[in-house]
């Protein structure tokens, strides 16, 4: 069975109470580490404490800033997990959130590195990026409750979120799966005064339904409907930010698996890991034109199960969940060319949600983000404890851009 996104069953019962002395603005000195990676002998900096919980928010939203001054981190600190900025100058990290329910997934960095989007129970809200006010921008209807998925669109206009209805949120993905859930995927309108805001449901579903994903430079949104690959065949779904013309993007055929997906930087082309045979051992990296449903193979790929892009998209990162290779590439897709760039040589163990019953299986996920400015990679392992957060330079092998 594929592991799937399970954010619906992360962040609502992540923080059932609040730790004492631990509040926004509360600061607190890290050390980082520098060492060769053992595969390639590449520099990595371990950036956080592994006796500590720390991890990266979701691949597909911003947390390093334009300069690589800092990054945002989810951290686990007096029994609650939190979001922080970590500040590499000072090597220390500033608590940025407090109270319960925060998602520890749902964070981004907005463009002028001043502020972040994040969600908290069932709002979404913008804070200060140096631990100061907050700001509710919407409060998700009575009767249903957001499952921590989120994306933010290029200009920061809208806003994307998935609702479930409360009464069929049930304890295991399983179950979810198997309950068919009431969903829907709402758009948010950012805007300077919240009241004035509008806000409206592109797409609802008796489904489970996670990932929406902007398409750049076009008014519409894709998204996922959740659940055991094999059972799951016309999972990814395209639809108008007005509702309107919802159309199912790439069934599966026969034994495939669709695995991460991600729009091209103009927008024009969906490209998707594709395994043709269901497994891990034989992937390649496919691109879709919905217009036309044109769809060609762009490279052969390591089993990538998170991936992103730089900001031209004239380079990838990958990183793979195989035993025999947990490794983190750059691909460049035009030249079909492959480096390995390190180990992660993550467990990918669920770690426990602290206050709850429930577990968080993407804590240890390496899901890679990268510097706008193309200079490094971010990631998270558990190789040396618990869940923390890696750097390695990159600037030698990817061309560096305009941040």
């Amino acid at each position: 069975m594929r592991r799937v996104s399970r954010r619906c069953f992360l962040a609502a019962a992540t923080a059932q109470r609040a730790a004492r002395g631990v509040g926004r603005g509360t600061r607190l000195q890290v050390r980082s580490t520098d060492f060769q990676d053992g595969l390639t002998g590449r520099d990595i900096t371990r950036l956080t404490d592994p006796a500590v919980l720390h991890h990266l928010p979701g691949s597909n939203l911003r947390c390093v800033a334009r300069n690589n001054a800092f990054v945002l981190v989810a951290a686990e600190h007096g029994g609650v997990r939190h979001f922080h900025r970590l500040d590499f100058k000072r090597e220390r990290l500033i608590q940025l959130t407090e109270g319960e329910a925060v998602h520890p997934y749902a964070a981004h960095l907005r463009r002028n590195d001043r502020s972040f989007y994040y969600l908290q129970g069932n709002d979404l809200l913008q804070a200060d990026i140096q631990g100061g006010g907050r700001r509710r921008l919407f409060a998700c209807p009575d009767g249903w409750a957001l499952t921590g998925d989120l994306d933010i669109s290029a200009a920061e206009r809208y806003a994307a979120l998935i609702e479930i209805a409360e009464d069929h949120v049930e304890p295991t993905p399983e179950r979810q799966f198997a309950r068919e859930p009431h969903c829907r995927v709402r758009i948010v309108e950012i805007s300077r005064n919240p009241s004035r805001s509008k806000n409206w449901v592109a797409a609802e579903e008796r489904r489970w339904l996670s990932s929406p994903r902007f398409r750049p430079w076009r008014s519409q949104l894709l998204y996922a409907r959740e659940g055991p690959w094999r059972r799951v065949r016309r999972r990814l779904q395209l639809v108008n930010l007005d509702g309107s013309g919802k159309t199912s993007l790439r069934p599966a055929r026969g034994a495939e698996r669709i695995g991460a997906s991600y729009w091209a930087a103009d927008g024009g082309r969906l490209r998707f890991v594709r395994f043709p045979d269901g497994d891990k051992w034989t992937a390649g990296i496919r691109s879709i034109q919905p217009e036309t449903g044109e769809e060609t193979t762009d490279t052969p790929c390591s089993g990538f199960d998170w991936m992103t892009q730089n900001a031209d998209g004239t380079a990838i990162i990958g990183a793979s969940r195989r035993p025999s290779g947990p490794n983190i590439y750059v691909l460049f897709p035009r030249m079909r060319r492959e480096i390995t760039l390190c180990e992660h040589l993550s467990s990918l163990t669920p770690y426990p949600l602290a206050g709850s019953d429930r577990s968080d299986p993407h804590a240890a996920a390496p899901a890679p983000a990268l510097a706008p400015d193309s200079t490094a990679v971010y990631f998270s392992s558990d190789w040396e404890g618990l869940p923390a957060v890696y750097r390695m330079p990159i600037d030698d092998l990817v061309e560096t851009m305009p941040g």
